[in-house]
């Protein structure tokens, strides 16, 4: 059969309720993604350094992330958020990773441009064992502008969970890092709910760098590597500057075991090649869990652009516009608010 078999993607109209799909391509993860992974980001958590082989959860995110980009956000302008994302079951070097998709929610904007796809997600390793589930939400591109869908008058929002229960954090299996393997001195005990962590460590983003971070976990959203569909100006994955706070964020958190579950993100703004991340963390609360290896820190990450805000101790996270409307400070880049495992102090 003649004609065009390029693929255009799935358009905002595309979208059922309901519907589910198998995303291609599945995955092995190897030692090359944790070195990938640390030339770009300059993280250090030792737990997925050493030689057991485990792999940082946000390298399986990533990879989920990229696999679920053909069916959902090839056309999307921007990913605007996540919910109840729980890693459920560690990866090690040599698992192979594979996702489904179902569609959960449907809002088309006012615009008529484009519409919010809400999507429930889920990967499993070779074994049939859940290591990733979360519903995410993007922005995706409509092909007709000018015919409004059902979901412009009648949209489908998902309630969707504000926080991942304590009881669902998950403890993972496995030895903790020494004190002599982090250079930390910090445990569960030293982190009062209400301080704020300061991690002073900033970092510039090279068009290079981000670049081929996408690449490297196979996420092909036009908006990340096409100079004339964004004017010249690329859109950095919204992952990148996660991964680069939370690298960030080991100054202070060094004897940290891994994030295991995220209650909520934002990708507040976009961020482009040539800005400058920093990152500070709140203790917003924490639980002992005896019995559990490590105590839980529900923290809230802030990466922001161009300044540090160590400097600038009243740094408002949210601003209001001249309708007197709440809106994210437009240096702020991300806001996540997620648990970390972190060890008792030894005894």
């Amino acid at each position: 059969m003649k004609g065009n078999k390029g693929d255009l993607g799935n358009f905002f109209e595309n979208f059922e309720i309901g519907r589910e799909l198998s995303c291609a391509t599945p995955r092995v993860l190897t030692s090359a993604e944790t070195a990938w992974h640390i030339a770009t980001t300059n993280d250090r958590t030792p737990r997925f350094c050493n030689a057991e082989g485990r792999v940082h959860p946000l390298i399986v995110y990533h990879t989920v992330i990229g696999q679920t980009v053909r069916q959902v956000s090839l056309n999307a302008s921007a990913n605007l958020g996540y919910a109840g994302m729980i890693w459920h079951t560690p990866v090690f070097h040599g698992d192979e990773v594979s996702t489904r998709i179902k569609i959960v929610g449907l809002k088309e904007n006012s615009s008529g441009k484009n519409g919010n796809v809400y999507v429930e997600t889920t990967a499993r390793n070779q074994r049939g064992e859940t290591v990733l589930h979360y519903t995410r939400w993007a922005m995706v591109n409509k092909s007709q502008p000018d015919r409004p869908t059902k979901y412009l008058e009648a949209p489908v929002v998902p309630e969707l969970p504000s926080q991942v229960e304590l009881a669902d954090v998950p403890d993972w299996d496995g030895a903790l890092a020494t004190t002599e393997k982090t250079g930390g001195r910090f445990f569960f005990e030293d982190y009062e709910v209400g301080e704020r962590i300061y991690h002073y460590d900033g970092m510039t983003v090279n068009a290079s760098d981000h670049t081929s971070y996408t690449r490297l976990f196979q996420n092909s959203a036009k908006v990340h590597f096409d100079d004339v569909l964004t004017g010249g100006r690329r859109l950095v994955v919204g992952g990148f500057p996660l991964s680069v706070a939370y690298a960030e964020a080991f100054s202070g958190l060094e004897n940290r075991s891994g994030i295991v579950a995220m209650n909520s993100g934002a990708h507040a703004n976009p961020c482009y090649a040539g800005m400058t991340i920093y990152a500070y963390t709140d203790v917003l609360e924490k639980h002992d869990r005896p019995g559990k290896k490590a105590g839980a820190l529900r923290l809230r990450m802030v990466a922001v652009s161009e300044a540090n805000p160590a400097d600038e101790p009243d740094f408002p996270l949210r601003l209001k516009d001249d309708k007197g409307r709440e809106r994210y400070n437009p240096r702020v880049l991300l806001d996540m608010d997620f648990w970390e495992l972190m060890p008792r102090r030894p005894r």
